[in-house]
């Protein structure tokens, strides 16, 4: 185009946009004063958040675009040609919008994102038994759900018994009556984005059912046989709900034995089977068989081979509970960490082992148990054993995430985990505020990405909490664990964390000695005193097994191991404090 057309245009393009200046310079020479148009975002990080069916206005500031041609792209469609774009976003997803200004003088563009987020109504859950929740007449019984969202705009709650309001505003409610009876509840509660209802129904009895049992070894254990050798004895502690001030008789094949204490100590002197009876308040009794096996410690032994590994080899359970590691994806031989049934998680926990990557045990009382190809004996060094975790120290404090280590015998011979677990006995085990008798329950969230409720022998309750910024899946309740509620039983020591006031930094210190993923006095360091490569290691004696009342087992060899969450405790940020282990190595080898 020659300059007469170009100035023709020029011309006519002023023309049109009605706002620019044609001058002449001392040369005669044409000069435009248009500038470039330009976009300042109204949000500086370019980044918009929206809930699905919501609307969004997004209102930039432009300059220099009289006459401009404006027009927002979104998947390669103009969706805008104005300076003030609202929308309706129906989709979850991220999305990605590109708004441009043209003018003569040249083009100016911004790229956005609109994060579509999906709505948030109220989200209620409750700590329900399996078996109905009972109530005593006259009684304060406080229902505290956990309600998600319950922060968000518009928040709203009221509470129904048989229909009739009896509460308004607040999220906890304290539920008596004198009339024994089935009352139903009904809690709704909303917000700006939705409404939901939770119902249920209260039992009110003039005394709480009475209950007595004995517990298994392990979870996934169905019976409560015990199992020893002629002259060792096995402790027997029924496990009681409901009975106000207990007073317990024992007897042996009907025979009363002289105790009256709640742990029983029995010891067979000769093999064979043993029916062991214990009656609380001369009302309510329950029965455990004990059975005395036809042989004897060393006739049980499970001698190495040439082929033996000092490694395990093979994971029984891996029964963590709830915890920010649990469900997490962590690819390892076509698995994913998120597992649905105790068999495949199992053997994910298995093949972790194998390769030396941690396996979590989530909050207290998450345990593992492994077995070895051997009888893990005394190895007469420092130490018979050793424990791979990842504990570690630091200028600022640590990560010390410690475990109690149990080890039991196969005493029956079947080449499972059920029969007696002895304590290895750490530092704490005499702290007065230490806990032998300690469970906690846990309950199944009602949604994805809520916290996961518990209570405790203690009759306290709390919850672990959902780490939203760190981690992506549903849940934290173990996928494989099919009941909606789950108790685990254990030995709890006192918490050892602080959080550091000056900085916020959260420190989870050691413990002296006795503990997985801990780094204690033996701590086994990989300066040429590791008989196996790097990482940290925790050693282990036999010798430091104990019966459940503190005296020495004297056993000369293990089976199985059991490492099990000692701690009930929460460290901010860094969530729950949970064990990992990453190996097993017998040191007899």
């Amino acid at each position: 185009m020659n300059f007469f057309l170009k100035f023709s245009a020029l011309v006519a393009s002023a023309v049109l946009a009605g706002a620019t200046v044609i001058s002449c310079n001392k040369d005669n020479d044409i000069e435009s004063t248009v500038e470039k148009p330009q976009i300042i975002l109204d949000n500086s990080d370019g980044v918009y958040t929206v809930k699905t069916g919501h609307e969004l206005t997004i209102s930039p500031e432009f300059k220099n675009i009289d006459g401009a041609d404006i027009t927002w792209t979104l998947d390669g469609n103009i969706v805008c040609r104005s300076t003030i774009w609202t929308a309706t976003w129906p989709d979850e997803g991220n999305y990605y919008v590109t708004i441009s200004a043209s003018n003569s003088a040249g083009t100016a563009s911004e790229e956005i994102r609109v994060d579509v987020m999906p709505l948030t109504p109220p989200v209620i859950s409750m700590r329900l038994p399996e078996g109905g929740l009972k109530v005593k007449a006259s009684s304060d019984y406080l229902l505290a759900p956990d309600i998600q969202h319950s922060d968000s705009e518009g928040f709203s709650i009221v509470w129904y018994v048989d229909g009739e309001e009896v509460c308004r505003g607040t999220t906890t409610y304290t539920f008596n009556r004198a009339a024994t009876g089935i009352y139903h509840i009904r809690i709704e509660a909303s917000n700006s984005d939705g409404s939901t209802t939770k119902e249920f129904d209260i039992e009110v009895v003039d005394k709480l059912p009475s209950e007595i049992s004995f517990s298994t070894p392990s979870y996934l254990q169905t019976s409560t046989d015990r199992y020893t050798f002629a002259g060792r004895p096995v402790f027997l502690r029924p496990i009681l709900s409901d009975i106000d001030n207990p007073v317990f008789s024992w007897s042996v094949d009907g025979k009363p034995a002289d105790c009256t204490d709640r742990t029983f100590k029995f010891t067979p002197d000769r093999p064979g089977e043993y029916t062991v009876t214990v009656t609380v308040n001369d009302e309510i009794s329950a029965d455990v068989k004990v059975v005395c096996v036809d042989a004897d410690e060393n006739q049980r032994l499970r001698p190495k081979t040439a082929a033996s590994s000092a490694y395990s080899d093979k994971v029984f359970e891996w029964i963590p509970a709830p915890g920010q590691f649990i469900n997490e994806t962590s690819m390892l031989g076509g698995m994913t960490g998120n597992e649905t049934t105790p068999a495949l998680a199992n053997l994910w926990a298995e093949q972790r082992l194998a390769a030396k990557l941690p396996v979590s045990l989530g909050a207290f009382g998450g345990y593992i148990i492994a077995g070895f190809d051997h009888s893990v004996t005394l190895s007469g060094l420092e130490y018979d054993l050793a424990i791979g975790g990842n504990a570690f120290l630091s200028e600022s404090g640590g990560s010390n995430e410690p475990g109690i280590v149990w080890v039991m015998q196969d005493v029956n011979g079947n080449g499972l985990p059920d029969d007696e677990w002895y304590e290895l006995k750490g530092s704490e085990y005499d702290n007065p505020a230490t806990l032998f008798d300690y469970s906690v329950t846990y309950f199944r969230p009602e949604s994805p990405k809520m916290n996961v409720s518990w209570s405790d022998s203690e009759g306290k309750t709390g919850s672990i909490r959902y780490l939203d910024r760190i981690h992506t899946q549903d849940y934290y309740y173990p996928a494989w664990v099919e009941a909606n509620t789950y108790t685990l039983y254990g030995t709890r020591i006192p918490s050892n964390n602080s959080e550091d006031p000056s900085t916020g930094l959260w420190n989870n210190a050691p413990y002296a000695w006795g503990y997985a993923d801990n780094v204690g006095t033996d701590n086994i360091t990989s300066d040429g005193t590791s008989p196996d490569g790097t990482g940290q290691r925790t050693g282990f004696k036999i010798s430091n097994a104990v019966y459940a009342d503190g005296t020495p087992a004297d056993i000369k060899y293990f089976d199985f191991i059991k490492v099990q969450v000692a701690v009930m405790a929460n460290s901010g940020p860094l969530g729950e404090i949970s064990t990992e282990v990453v190996s097993f190595k017998d040191y007899s080898m």
